[in-house]
């Protein structure tokens, strides 16, 4: 993974924009999150009257209040303690083809301008597939009687680019791009997130392992929450005192979306759906804490890769 990083930083350091590929007609998803010193303890995705939250049993379900939570509230310091969080999936061509890269946003403007603007091309009925230009915005802000300027993420069709200046087809930028104001010149260096690879196959929901008498279910996540996923890039055992006695475990091995390495210890009935998913699989995870161990108690397929699965079930 690092040598992705270091060609970024070779192509892009210094530059004032990013060209991306969207390959997906879903590229950008959003959510209300809450979290506290744990991490995430409540999430609801847009235009949805269900919630997640954190109890000491575990994730439970309930009913998402909207603006009426307490949690959306404005405080008289601060942000609301429940914001919107958007995630934005891309490749970047002149770096990799078969790798995407995670973009998490947390300005809210971002957030509504690239919302519209997807949901603008959906109603539309046009397809939102191809090369884009990733760049930082200026927009003019105020607060308490006060003006200033701020820089958001924003994204406009490579034909429609022109270096650090705005189509001057305003009327077609509008349904072409979420710009309308000047692309200044900010380093968009660092705002990319950790890669995974693109799976050259759907992930099956029912697959097998070699040799195995019993078909291994497993379920793949259609809208993943991008905090839950890891990668997942190895396996091993470690024995531990259980009731006294020593009991070996088998530990996975991940990394997160933000590029750190975790171990799970994996439930004895998770164990070949894990090796059926394969290394270089990203999992979307329920994880329970137990003392100073995290256990893996269900997890989703999110991307596949079917060859190292293979290799890995041979082995």
């Amino acid at each position: 993974m690092q040598g992705y990083l270091q060609k970024f930083d070779q192509i892009y350091k210094g530059k004032t924009s990013i060209e991306i590929e969207f390959i997906t007609e879903e590229p950008f998803s959003a959510k209300y999150s809450r979290s506290n010193q744990s991490g995430q303890v409540c999430y609801c995705m847009f235009e949805s009257d269900e919630a997640n939250q954190k109890t000491p049993n575990g994730w439970q379900k309930i009913k998402c209040l909207g603006q009426e939570c307490q949690y959306r509230q404005k405080k008289q310091v601060g942000p609301p303690d429940c914001r919107k969080v958007g995630w934005l999936k891309f490749l970047i061509p002149k770096i990799a083809t078969d790798r995407i890269w995670l973009m998490k946003i947390t300005s809210q403007q971002a957030i509504d301008t690239l919302k519209q603007y997807f949901s603008l091309q959906k109603e539309q009925g046009n397809t939102v597939k191809g090369r884009y230009i990733l760049f930082l915005k200026q927009v003019e802000n105020s607060k308490d009687g006060k003006t200033f300027n701020n820089y958001i993420i924003d994204i406009i069709k490579k034909e429609d680019f022109i270096s650090n200046t705005t189509p001057q087809n305003k009327e077609n930028s509008r349904e072409q791009s979420t710009a309308n104001e000047q692309i200044v010149n900010n380093n968009v260096e660092n705002t990319t997130k950790k890669t995974t690879e693109i799976p050259k196959e759907e992930p099956k929901k029912k697959t097998t392992r070699k040799n195995a008498k019993k078909v291994t279910k497993i379920e793949v996540s259609e809208n993943p929450n991008v905090d839950k996923c890891y990668y997942f890039t190895n396996h091993h055992t470690e024995t531990f005192m259980k009731d006294g006695k020593p009991k070996e475990y088998f530990i996975g091995e991940f990394y997160d979306m933000t590029d750190k390495p975790v171990n799970f210890i994996v439930k004895p009935e998770l164990i070949d759906g894990i090796l059926e998913c394969g290394i270089g699989s990203v999992l979307e995870t329920e994880i329970q804490d137990f003392k100073d161990k995290k256990i893996l108690t269900d997890f989703k397929f999110v991307q596949n890769n079917e060859k190292d699965a293979q290799k890995n079930i041979a082995a």
